[in-house]
């Protein structure tokens, strides 16, 4: 298997703390929107959006793959859309980074310096009898970034 590294790369690896988590089975476009929206938050706004967001209560902003997409009131009109399985796995990955910038001695002034969720895999399947069904299996990767603030 290849090594998975991160694609936010930096120089000074003493302020940042890092987080990913492989082979999601979950949609990679609802991931990479809600990274989008948590993208530049401190760490207890990001993590109260992505709680209320879990629970279906606040929508998320779509800017991206948001076809037949209805417009929010909580929005100001823009399209957004309830992802709760997506909130739910960026929120245990960002707790995850959280702990990892305990642990690693950083203050509790964090923000998130990066967030992203790509494409993975792709796994064929195909209907049995002789049919031409084909409906890919895709899983998705997650990275969370969080830096101090100075």
């Amino acid at each position: 298997m290849m090594p998975l590294g991160y694609s936010y790369k930096t120089k000074d690896e003493a302020h940042i703390a890092r987080a990913q988590l492989h082979e999601i089975n979950a949609s990679y476009k609802d991931l990479s929107q809600v990274c989008r929206n948590i993208n530049g938050m401190e760490i207890p706004e990001a993590v109260s959006l992505l709680e209320s967001a879990k629970l279906g209560k606040v929508p998320i902003r779509y800017e991206k793959f948001n076809k037949k997409c209805g417009h929010r009131k909580e929005l100001g009109g823009k399209r957004g859309r309830y992802p709760k399985k997506s909130a739910r796995i960026l929120l245990e990955v960002l707790r995850n980074a959280i702990a990892n910038a305990h642990h690693k001695g950083l203050g509790e002034k964090l923000f998130v310096r990066h967030a992203s969720a790509n494409k993975q895999n792709i796994y064929p399947r195909i209907a049995s009898k002789g049919r031409a069904n084909r409906s890919d299996y895709e899983t998705a990767k997650v990275e969370i970034v969080l830096e101090e603030l100075k």
